[in-house]
């Protein structure tokens, strides 16, 4: 992610370049993590009474899209044999489609057209097409993936605004399966830790208890790498709009979900902060609250001669215009601190109960930063 000073296409691209060199390096052990698990989980579904082998598909990636009323669904395999072989160039992919009114039929309409067993159980990630988190089909899939227990639940999710076959496309010509190559970009990822990535365990959470402000990655096809450009915001199980790259970085620095920040100052000055710490007070007056927040950070210069002082003035003024931009834009809380409140501010809990967007409405940030130069 950039600070001031960088581009958005120039931090992606340089990004783009750092997870091609990893998973060069890295290929080849995903095909054969991934070969071994497919056919010990083949093993055990096989024999007397079991689906045979090659009557399964394991798809390591699925796109979800809803068109006129109808569930389209599109799952990414690859051949289990160019799995197993390691030196498999990442040919032999299958990207097949269904479509039914529900998830679920969609599911079985697969299955019957196509004479095989699927098996979800690997699936490295499933992305929804845009509109489709905002149909009550997203509702409904959840519903199914609880009930019947398909995906794991630490099964990536990404938005896509790209066309269906483009995605699916991007199967066929990446050095891994498309599954696999976001599995790894969580891996590879340097600032943001792999944790934080929303995943179907979180939307399920989130669907039962609408507390929190999830950002879900939104994926385009640039240069023919699936690419994060935004994020969607979603706040209380509401989709409430787009959140930059920018942006979202606040959002997982105030989450302590940072293992590292690089932050420009200008195009002459960086720093980069490590240790990277947030905590938090809220205080009522007048029925407005107040969020103080604290971040402490250790700062090492990569380039120029920055001075303390200035690097936290810089980074306060960033959390502040971030969140207050979205708190006022599209209500979105980048602080996620409503969550926070039953166990740190209880008087403002009860004052303000379930009414969250009121509670919203009346809130403020201070921010305040303490750097220590290294």
């Amino acid at each position: 992610m950039r600070g001031r000073g960088r581009t958005n296409m120039e931090w992606l691209e340089q990004k783009s370049r750092k997870n091609q060199k990893k998973d060069r390096k890295k290929g080849r052990i995903s095909r054969s993590c991934t070969a071994a698990c497919l056919l010990l989980a083949a093993f055990c579904c096989c024999g007397c009474a079991g689906t045979e082998l090659e009557n399964k598909s394991f798809p390591l990636a699925v796109i979800v899209a809803q068109q006129d009323g109808r569930h389209e669904v599109c799952y990414l395999a690859q051949q289990l044999s160019e799995v197993a072989n390691e030196r498999a160039d990442g040919g032999n992919m299958t990207a097949a489609q269904a479509s039914g009114s529900t998830y679920y039929e969609t599911h079985q309409s697969f299955e019957k057209s196509n004479r095989c067993k699927l098996d979800m159980t690997h699936t490295k990630a499933v992305i929804f097409q845009k509109g489709f988190l905002e149909s009550r089909a997203f509702t409904v899939f959840l519903d199914t993936v609880r009930s019947e227990n398909t995906y794991a639940r630490n099964t990536l999710v990404y938005l896509s605004d790209a066309k269906m076959e483009d995605m699916a496309e991007l199967n066929n010509t990446l050095e891994v399966p498309l599954g696999s190559y976001l599995e790894q970009m969580t891996e590879n990822e340097r600032e943001v830790k792999e944790q934080a990535f929303v995943t179907l365990g979180t939307l399920l959470n989130e669907q039962a208890n609408a507390s929190r402000t999830l950002l879900i990655p939104v994926l385009e096809v640039e240069r023919g790498l699936p690419v994060i450009t935004s994020y969607e915001a979603m706040q209380g199980f509401e989709t409430k709009g787009r959140v930059s790259v920018n942006d979202a970085q606040i959002y997982y620095l105030l989450a302590g979900q940072m293992q590292q920040m690089d932050l420009f100052l200008d195009k002459e000055e960086q720093v980069r902060l490590i240790r990277l710490k947030c905590k938090r007070r809220f205080q009522m007056k007048d029925g407005t609250v107040t969020e103080q927040i604290l971040l402490k950070a250790d700062a090492e210069r990569v380039t120029g001669k920055s001075a303390r002082g200035r690097i936290e003035r810089v980074l306060a003024d960033k959390v502040k215009d971030s969140c207050g931009k979205e708190l006022m834009l599209d209500g979105v809380d980048l602080t996620d601190s409503s969550r926070y409140l039953a166990l740190m501010a209880p008087d403002i809990y009860r004052a303000y109960g379930k009414r969250v967007q009121m509670y919203r409405e009346n809130l403020v940030y201070d921010v305040q930063v303490q750097v220590r130069m290294i």
